[in-house]
């Protein structure tokens, strides 16, 4: 029998060690793969307890991200202009504006239960299950991670959202800045203009402008 904090450890080492093939650096809760065109990130979620029957149940699943190296260069410029410290590439985040793109079956939380009868301890059983699952979820996960660094996959995700809002313009137009000028830019920039109601937003708005052409000129 194992404690739930003991058999999560396991279970983390075992997806480290999975997530390696695939070029992932780290350890629990967080996993990375840095490459010229930004950083792959595999993770934990938060973990999750219920209580069910007298029955303690603990949830936890698996998370990732991608950060287009553009996007890491334009939040450091952004935290220069904000007197903030710079983020080191292997530590850069977001946009975060895409869904996780991952089957429905591969993103439902697993479940590991502590019966009243098990004194704190997991059935492993539960354990058994989620260790059986992980290859293939650790797969998805990053392969998932990894597509959307390869050219213009962020990007064109983006572009293919129904209704972008300001955020969603804004990282378009970042990203887009590396193609260098053009219409789909210009679109992007006027587009990103629109989105402001108000004149602080303008302002910002005309800054990320600014920095977006000078970006393009150079290509």
């Amino acid at each position: 029998m194992v404690k739930p904090e003991s058999a999560l450890r396991r279970l983390m080492r075992d997806t480290g060690k999975l997530l390696q093939p695939y070029g992932f650096d780290g350890a629990e809760p967080t996993w990375t793969r840095v490459v010229d065109a930004g950083v792959a990130t595999v993770g934990r979620t938060r973990t999750f307890r219920t209580f069910t029957g007298g029955e303690q149940i603990l949830r936890f699943g698996l998370t990732m991200s991608a950060t287009p190296a553009p996007w890491w260069e334009f939040c450091n410029w952004r935290n220069t202009r904000l007197s903030r410290p710079p983020i080191p590439f292997e530590a850069a985040t977001g946009p975060g504006l895409i869904p996780d793109g991952i089957p429905a079956h591969l993103t439902e939380m697993w479940a590991m239960n502590l019966p009243a009868e098990a004194q704190g301890h997991i059935d492993p059983a539960d354990i058994d299950t989620i260790r059986a699952e992980l290859p293939r979820r650790v797969h998805a996960y990053a392969r998932r991670a990894l597509r959307l660094l390869e050219p213009d996959a962020y990007l064109d995700e983006l572009l293919a959202q129904p209704d972008p809002q300001l955020g969603t313009w804004e990282a378009i137009a970042v990203l887009l800045a590396d193609n260098g000028s053009g219409p789909e830019l210009d679109n992007a920039l006027e587009r990103l203009r629109l989105c402001c109601h108000d004149q602080e937003a303008s302002d910002y708005a005309a800054d990320v402008i600014a920095y977006v052409q000078s970006r393009a000129a150079l290509v």
